[in-house]
């Protein structure tokens, strides 16, 4: 992450069949909780064929429609306002038209599209009610039960009210008349990301719904203080802290930031077309840039950008349908189309109910951090080796494809041990360490370095607040001082006592691991097949290739043949239609390690890693590690699918000194390099995208940035600049130019 962004690329082959693709993304941390908080992006891959862009904004005629009371729930005796949301089978939006009756035949409400299929209405329910719509879309007329009530309960409605720069929310509870001392006493949570804000509500013992109240206001002020833009959401609970209504609203609070636009004053020649784009004085970071020809292909407004998506898109569990247009501008009839689909939609991340009962997810996976080397260095005599204890090293970093070089101290613990942190550099670096002094043309070694090959680097777990005092009990405890609290505290303290532990005996596999193997692949107990080849007289001095030598070793394991080359795997599990024979064996191909170096992630990688492991000799293999199909999930892409970590010797084999000069060398992968796209075809044909840029620089002295591109016929593109920066700031820009 750099300057508030990071970016990447996915490969397409060309004969990749059209149809709609999806981007999954998370972080490492994200795994402790609910997949709701996942990334999803839906991709587009057309034929460019006017036929293949109507049948991807094109709709069914069969649909579906659900509806949705405001705060969860419908009580009996109470109003509601219910949203609904109809969609056909493709997930697209269908406008319907129709109306509720009750179970005496009675209407009660009126159902009409806002937008994308979406509305709302009142209704107020009666006891021992049954509500029906009929609805009817593209011709069908459809009969659905509306979601059945509660016999008591506490009901939620909530009124914005916004211009742009701050927001106001208003909000109304009722309770029903039935058990209505359970709802005497409630706390309305305000709640965006690790920010709360808490209201208590204390109802008069005379106070309840009128029965005869068909007719939702809001008019208590809810407290915002703190609150950025976004959704917010709001819970009401009991004192036992049970939660008894939900609802989602949006803040505005000023989320954009016009961008101006101007030609370029400098003149661009052969064809291409230069921009300005001026940024606010206090934005840091840079901009994702992007130009199209807008006459190529319809713009169904089906976008999740920069904006949406931290704001809307990523807040809610819903599918979004045209999120750009929610966000456009500030109208009512905008701003009331946005409250209805937050009544659709759910809020994902940690559920409240188990926050408040003091019930955390288990931390299994730690946070990434930025590249980090980590290790252990000792001190040589001969063949003996321990441990640096508080010594010093010097490194020297020097990135392969730029000018960084960059010297290191290198302090290392009572074990030997170090830690490098927040190193920042693309591609592939080199790290040269000084292990030893060269005196009259001989080296003399005196230091050895084990860099350690985690898959993710991270760091510690740190603890943090998740909810405030007065929601959390174990922030709460008011009889912390009782002699029964006092008594649990001092019982928890006890005498040291001698323990004898018998530690196991090394074997010549665990040895071997210990020289070879790190982390995962390093546990003597794993599921894995062991191949030992540090003496073995048969590949000693074998020049069989290592894919070549394991065919038929290993049980299970299957060789197929295309155009020479081998394709390797055990079983099927993922199988995607429209996938050739060979990519499906490619995406269900073991994951290949050498030296604990990932080869291969998921079908592109395959070549290869075959292609490498293809020109080992057996001669040069020390250890071969086989996990089987389900013994190794936490690898990422295709460790499902079972690994191979191969090992190379190093020169320790024979029990023989590691001859070594003055720094030793070693390499460490960094950050792949920000990828742009211009299309240079000069003819009317050809891409839609004229240019892509993900990390167009900023100038920091006059906050400006330039581009340009070859305009290639075009008569009208569409420019869209975005940029999120480092301080959270956002910035948009959408023009359609002549």
């Amino acid at each position: 992450m750099e300057s508030g962004h990071v970016s990447g690329d996915f490969n397409l082959p060309g004969k990749l069949p059209a149809g709609n693709y999806y981007i999954r993304s998370y972080t490492a941390w994200m795994l402790n909780f609910t997949t709701d908080l996942f990334f999803y992006q839906k991709i587009a891959v057309i034929d460019g064929s006017e036929s293949e862009i109507k049948k991807q904004i094109s709709g069914h005629a069969d649909f579906m429609v659900q509806f949705f009371p405001e705060s969860g729930n419908l009580v009996s005796r109470l109003t509601s306002l219910v949203a609904f949301k109809a969609i056909d089978t493709n997930g697209l939006p269908v406008n319907i038209s129709g109306k509720v009756f009750n179970n005496l035949g009675d209407t009660v409400a009126l159902i009409r599209t806002v937008h994308d299929g979406m509305g709302s209405f009142l209704i107020h329910c009666m006891p021992q009610g049954v509500y029906t719509a009929i609805v009817t879309a593209n011709g069908i007329t459809k009969r659905i039960l509306l979601p059945g009530m509660q016999t008591s309960g506490v009901v939620l409605h909530t009124e914005s009210r916004n211009n742009g720069v701050s927001d106001s929310v208003f909000f109304h509870i009722s309770r029903s008349g039935i058990n209505k001392e359970k709802f005497g006493n409630l706390i309305l949570c305000a709640q965006m990301e690790n920010h709360f804000s808490v209201t208590k509500i204390h109802f008069n013992e005379s106070v309840f719904n009128d029965p005869l109240d068909t007719i939702l206001t809001a008019p208590y002020p809810l407290l915002l203080n703190g609150f950025g833009a976004g959704v917010l959401h709001l819970s009401v609970l009991d004192e036992t802290g049970n939660v008894l209504a939900n609802r989602l609203v949006f803040l505005y609070n000023r989320i954009n930031d016009s961008l101006q636009l101007q030609p370029s004053t400098e003149s661009v020649a052969n064809g291409k077309k230069g921009f300005t784009i001026s940024l606010p004085p206090d934005y840091k970071g840079t901009l994702a840039v992007s130009v199209t020809d807008a006459d190529k292909r319809p713009d169904t407004g089906n976008h999740s950008a920069i904006l949406t998506g931290i704001f809307l898109s990523s807040s809610v569990t819903s599918i979004v349908y045209t999120p750009e247009w929610y966000l456009n501008d500030i109208h009512p009839e905008t701003v009331r189309a946005l409250d209805v689909l937050l009544v659709t939609c759910k809020a994902p991340g940690g559920d409240l109910q188990k926050i408040l009962n003091d019930e955390d997810a288990p931390i299994k996976y730690l946070p990434e951090k930025s590249i980090i080397l980590k290790g252990r260095a000792f001190e040589m005599n001969g063949s003996e080796r321990k441990p640096l204890s508080n010594g010093s090293l010097f490194f020297i970093l020097k990135a392969a494809n730029d000018s960084l070089t960059l010297p290191l101290n290198v302090l290392t613990d009572a074990a030997g041990f170090f830690t490098v942190p927040d190193l920042q550099f693309h591609d592939t670096a080199n790290i040269y360490v000084q292990t030893g002094v060269k005196v009259d043309g001989r080296t003399s070694t005196n230091i050895a370095i084990e860099f350690y090959k985690d898959i993710i680097d991270s760091i510690s777990r740190t603890s943090f607040v998740v909810a405030p005092a007065v929601l959390n009990r174990r922030f709460n405890n008011n009889n912390a001082d009782s002699p029964a609290a006092i008594a649990t505290i001092n019982d928890q303290h006890g005498m040291l006592k001698n323990v004898t532990i018998i530690a196991k005996g090394k074997t010549h596999l665990d040895s071997m691991l210990a020289k070879y193997a790190t982390g995962i692949f390093a546990n003597p107990g794993a599921w894995a097949q062991t191949l030992d080849l540090t003496n073995d007289p048969i590949t000693l001095n074998s020049d069989q290739d290592v894919l070549a030598w394991l065919n038929g070793k290993v049980a299970g394991l299957i060789y197929a043949y295309s155009r020479g080359k081998p394709l390797i795997y055990w079983r099927y599990s993922n199988i995607i239609a429209g996938l050739s024979w060979e990519d499906q064996i490619k995406l269900n191909s073991p994951s290949f390690f050498l030296n604990e170096a990932l080869l291969n992630a998921g079908p592109e990688g395959y070549d290869g890693a075959v292609q490498l492991l293809s020109g080992i000799r057996m001669a040069d293999v020390a250890l071969i590690r086989i996990f089987k199909p389900g013994t190794m999930q936490n690898v990422p892409d295709n460790g499902p699918h079972g690994s191979i970590a191969i090992y190379l010797k190093n020169g320790t084999e024979m029990d023989k000194p590691v001859t070594k000069i003055n720094f030793e060398k070693s390499t460490k992968l960094g950050y792949k390099i920000s990828q742009r796209f211009v299309n240079l075809n000069n003819g009317s044909k050809g891409n839609s995208t004229l240019y892509w840029n993900p990390a167009l620089d900023v100038d920091p002295v006059i906050h400006t940035a330039s581009f340009s591109f070859y305009i290639n016929g075009t008569k009208h593109f569409k420019i869209v600049a975005e940029g999120l920066d480092e301080n959270g700031k956002v910035v948009t820009l959408t023009r359609v130019v002549q």
